[in-house]
């Protein structure tokens, strides 16, 4: 893939000081955030939006992972999903998932490669 074409997101550096990072994007001509976190060695990024009740992950608390850290949490009602799909696990909204974002990690580096996702500036 030509690394020219993709959007730099953040260094793998970045992700080793917090245990998230938010980012401003558009998906499906709207404009939302995306969460990018690493999960047993792993970059992920989702948009950050929970399908209960549409409103961001991290809407009441800034974080996005339950108090166990093996899983995404709403901070709103307490909604649980897994981090490495995005489904959820919570009887209300199971099996329904979170819109996964397609990233790159190449060279110390995370790029966005969803061609149906643009950064916002």
């Amino acid at each position: 893939m030509d690394k020219s074409k993709l959007k730099f997101i953040c260094s793998v550096h970045d992700l080793d000081k917090v245990d998230y990072l938010v980012r401003d994007i558009e998906y499906k001509h709207q404009r939302r955030t995306a969460i990018i976190y690493y999960y047993e060695a792993k970059v992920y990024a989702f948009v950050n939006y929970c399908m209960h009740m549409q409103r961001r992950l991290d809407c009441e608390k800034e974080t996005i992972f339950h108090v166990s850290g093996k899983l995404l949490s709403c901070s709103m009602h307490g909604f649980v999903f897994e981090p490495t799909t995005g489904e959820c696990l919570s009887p209300v909204c199971a099996g329904q998932k979170l819109q996964a974002i397609k990233l790159l990690e190449s060279e110390g580096n995370i790029y966005l490669s969803d061609k149906h996702v643009t950064l916002s500036l």
